[in-house]
């Protein structure tokens, strides 16, 4: 009773962490070895000098348990990343607020909304062989909401920082952008490769 008792419960156990993901045997044992057992090699990005692109790749490529390496000579692939073709367009538009006082409102149209893109030539490749592996250009936006800059907004509400200008929603915008554009790198890399 006892020995079914153990049977029992470690198929239970085993179906029950195969369903989480877990295995009792590797997939990568048995003389197969997983491609990219030695890692990438993200190279510098000379469009970003603060290094926020190559931050972000790294941080994808570690998600979906690809190595990164600092080393170049250390790595399987290098991934060069080339970005060109950033814009900054409006794409929302309001009319001007009527400022306290004034009896007739103004009819201007000013933007109070943008879009962000920014376009990448990538590439992987083999780094003994120099063979180019995945070649593409992906491209992604974002759009974002501002306070359009009419000197209306008092110095005591932007101090809270409830409203943001154009120049502070677009860091903002970036950031979430080059988050955005290295996950597509990233999976488009991977899709390609395995």
């Amino acid at each position: 009773m006892l020995k079914l008792y153990w049977l029992n419960s470690f198929i239970f156990c085993a179906f029950f962490l195969s369903s989480c993901g877990y295995t009792l045997i590797s997939p990568y044992t048995g003389g197969k070895q997983h491609p990219i057992s030695q890692g990438i090699y993200v190279c510098p990005i000379a469009e970003d000098s603060l290094g926020e692109v190559v931050a972000a790749l790294s941080y994808e490529l570690e998600k979906r348990c690809l190595r990164t390496r600092s080393q170049k000579s250390a790595a399987d692939y290098l991934l060069k990343v080339l970005l060109f073709n950033e814009t900054d367009e409006n794409i929302g538009f309001t009319y001007t607020p009527k400022k306290s006082g004034e009896k007739t409102a103004k009819h201007f149209i000013v933007s109070n909304e943008g879009r962000l893109a920014l376009s990448a030539k990538v590439q992987l490749i083999k780094n003994r062989s120099q063979e180019v592996l995945v070649e593409k250009c992906l491209r992604e936006s974002v759009t974002f909401d501002f306070q359009p800059d009419l000197g209306t907004a008092n110095a005591h509400q932007l101090a809270l920082g409830q409203f943001e200008m154009h120049n502070e929603a677009i860091k903002s915008a970036s950031h979430i952008l080059y988050s955005k554009l290295a996950k597509t790198i990233v999976q488009q890399v991977y899709y390609d490769l395995f």
